[in-house]
């Protein structure tokens, strides 16, 4: 199914931005004679009002061709693409990064509305030995604030700590009712990303606060089935110690090979008690034991206010979160700052739609919102043969009162191909080394 969830967020998000290049083209009177979702060879194609409408064999990208748009072309001057102004031309080249930008808006925004109760910034029992259990943190303190910018929701965390890039931060937190910085005598050393990585929660030891643990996927003929689990089942204690934590539950059952644990559940209301035996895998049972279930976490929650002016305000922020991120993110690889190991390609992104989707339809959709907005981002690059590069070709023949030559924009697209296609290499090669 990760192939399915791929397919699908790559075809809606080139198919919005095909959209938007050819809403604008229409609206300035250019003729389109192609509308493709996809490269290559045709699987489907269809005739209609001048355009030819097309699903094309690879599915990475699509394109909008336009009368005029190569020199070949006798073009009717009115319906050409290359006898629009520089402003109508750079519009047209602007609107397929803009409907990926508006629809990643408009994906957080239905987000907010169906999603009210969101993830909040306390915290669980900080990781041993790490920066957090260093600062005496506990269980149910909540953070307030990353340097200057407040925090509502675990979200708001994740976003301001990879903002930040590398720049020193000092974190705010609440404990039992008090607001203090990072450390208790108030002097909030600095904290940084290791060199050429994020910073994110995880590193430093911060978990989002767990309130409830509940029995997942239950894997066909294993011991959990055997034993009675059930999707849904609300775990309560095993062996009589009450357990939130699903590390340390998997932790307790890989040591526990051919050992009966009694897990204490809540099903419908009804508690229950069911004997389940984990099994070690491999020769001599070398492999850690397992039951054959997975663990949904529940976590603390807060309620967001659910009006338009939340609304729009949480819609535009996350919009402008993700939007700085990523091109901060992208500017601090060109920079050296920033390792391009964190480059991903279609392996990575497919990875991640598999995994979104099988956390729920609105993982699935804030993955579509965020991808949406780096391919916003990626095509308003100024390289050319992207968007970004055609609108520099616009603004700088606004400004000279005259086109570029073509054989200096040919030796352009030349160096524009060299390095889209290097990208293209590293983010395939990242994704090579991650999952082979």
């Amino acid at each position: 199914m990760t192939l399915v969830y791929f397919l699908l967020a790559i075809t809606f998000l080139v198919f919005v931005h095909e959209l938007g290049h050819f809403l604008a083209a229409r609206s300035c009177g250019v003729r389109v004679l192609s509308f493709s979702i996809g490269f290559g060879p045709a699987l489907a194609s269809v005739q209609w009002r001048g355009t030819e409408y097309r699903l094309a064999m690879i599915p990475l990208g699509g394109y909008v061709k336009m009368l005029g748009e190569s020199s070949e072309q006798h073009a009717d001057p009115t319906e050409s693409f290359a006898a629009q102004s520089p402003l109508r031309r750079a519009w047209i080249s602007l609107a397929g990064p803009l409907a990926n930008l508006v629809l990643a808006w408009l994906l957080f925004a239905a987000l907010v509305w169906q999603q009210p109760e969101q993830v909040s910034a306390k915290i669980d029992t900080p990781e041993p030995s790490s920066w957090a259990h260093s600062r005496g943190l506990e269980s149910g303190d909540r953070v307030m604030a990353v340097g200057n910018t407040t925090i509502q929701t675990w979200r708001d965390l994740e976003m301001a700590l990879r903002v930040a890039g590398n720049e020193p931060l000092q974190l705010h937190f609440e404990k039992q009712g008090m607001l203090e910085f990072d450390r208790k005598d108030g002097t909030a050393p600095l904290i940084q990303a290791p060199e050429g990585d994020l910073l994110n929660p995880r590193a430093l030891g911060l978990r989002p606060m767990v309130v409830d643990l509940f029995i997942g996927q239950v894997v066909a003929q294993s011991p959990a089935e055997a034993a009675g689990l059930q999707a849904g089942d609300r775990l309560l204690s095993v062996n009589t110690q009450p357990i939130r934590d699903a590390k340390l539950l998997i932790d307790l059952i890989r040591r526990s090979a051919d050992q009966s644990l009694v897990f204490e559940l809540e099903r419908d209301g009804q508690a229950l008690q069911l004997a389940v035996r984990p099994v070690a895998d491999g020769e001599a049972g070398r492999q850690p034991a397992r039951i054959g279930a997975s663990l949904h976490p529940r976590f603390d929650t807060v309620q967001m206010p659910r009006d338009w002016l939340n609304l729009v305000a949480s819609a535009s922020i996350q919009t402008w979160h993700v939007t700085e991120l990523t091109v901060s993110s992208l500017w601090r690889m060109l920079t050296g700052e920033l390792s391009f190991r964190q480059l991903g390609g279609p392996l990575s992104i497919a990875d991640q739609a598999g995994q979104s989707a099988q956390r729920g339809a609105g993982a699935y959709l804030g993955f579509l919102a965020v991808l949406s907005i780096g391919l916003f981002v990626l095509n308003m690059i100024p390289l050319p043969m992207l968007d970004g590069g055609h609108l520099v070709y616009c603004a700088i023949e606004i400004l000279r009162g005259r086109a570029l030559s073509e054989a200096l924009r040919l030796r352009l697209q030349q160096l524009g191909l060299t390095a889209i296609l290097a990208l293209t290499m590293i983010a395939l090669w990242n994704d090579f080394s991650r999952f082979f």
